[in-house]
């Protein structure tokens, strides 16, 4: 029993003395801006790590702010964003044809009465087999509405939450200008790491160079985006989703900004303040044989 517990407090040395070098080797602490005070709020950390080698070489911890990765993990709002972006651009064009709008049918098929038949006035009738349709789609139909903003950030932190609770989201110090471009080594980094199926690389810059670029294209389930197309759909359509530091800092300026602004966050749009730029839109755009319809 002595024997266990000397050597459960060699290992609990050892694990806080490897910690401890790992934040002396690389400093990744940083201030947290309005980061709440009360004393029951613990602020998350995570790992900074390198994507230069296959093995998980940890750099240092950094600190979350915990009104971004420790909000209330509110699913309804989630499930409203993700209702939203699956079908705010969605177009039903199918337009099924009433009974005026068939070609033929003009002759009354046969005399009203006298004949033991039912009533007709039009072989194009919705009966018939080649009639129209009496209560068909009439399109095209959109499902377009917007989202508070509100709800939008609000989902944004909730899945980044969920993310960094199921040890989902993983913090590299850099994805640019990255020396290894072989398929091969990422296969093998993202197996060693246990990244999942599906990997997206969010990055604050929308041009990415390097042997991330090169292998993203002959491995699909490898995908980059910028900051500004954050979205929750894509949050949670990953398997794991791995930030830089650049783009962990972009992601909680912007999210906090909007949080703790003063204004209304839903914009206001009015038809005159944009009159005069709808009407100019195909200025530069005429064409001699198809001119543009405003």
């Amino acid at each position: 029993m002595l024997s266990r517990q000397f050597r459960l407090l060699i290992s609990n040395r050892a694990f806080s003395a490897a910690v401890q070098d790992a934040t002396s080797s690389t400093d990744t602490r940083r201030e947290l801006w309005r980061k709440p005070e009360s004393p029951f709020v613990k602020t998350p950390q995570a790992w900074v790590s390198s994507l230069e080698t296959v093995e998980d070489e940890k750099l240092g911890l950094v600190d979350l702010h915990p009104d971004i990765f420790r909000t209330t993990p509110r699913i309804d709002i989630l499930h409203r964003n993700l209702t939203w972006q699956s079908v705010y651009r969605n177009v039903q064009m199918t337009k099924m044809l009433t009974k005026a709008e068939m070609p033929g049918g003009g002759r009354k098929p046969w005399p009203q009465k006298k004949t033991g038949r039912a009533h007709v006035g039009s072989i194009r009738a919705p009966q018939f087999i080649r009639g129209g349709f009496a209560n068909g789609v009439r399109g095209p139909r959109t499902w377009f509405y917007m989202l508070p903003d509100a709800i939008r950030i609000q989902g944004l932190c909730v899945a980044l939450t969920l993310k960094h609770a199921q040890d989902d989201l993983h913090i590299v110090d850099n994805i640019q200008n990255l020396q290894n471009g072989d398929p091969k080594f990422w296969i093998d980094l993202c197996e060693a790491r246990n990244y999942g199926y599906s990997v997206l690389f969010i990055d604050d810059c929308d041009e990415v160079s390097g042997g991330l670029a090169e292998a993203q294209q002959a491995l699909p389930w490898l995908n980059v985006m910028p900051v500004y197309g954050l979205n929750c759909f894509s949050l949670i359509k990953y398997d794991t989703v791995v930030l830089s530091r650049n783009a962990l800092d972009r992601i909680e300026e912007r999210l906090l900004t909007h949080i703790h602004r003063a204004g209304p966050m839903n914009k206001k749009y009015k038809y005159m303040d944009m009159k005069e730029k709808i009407l100019q839109e195909a200025e530069g755009e005429e064409h001699p044989l198809m001119p543009p319809v405003v």
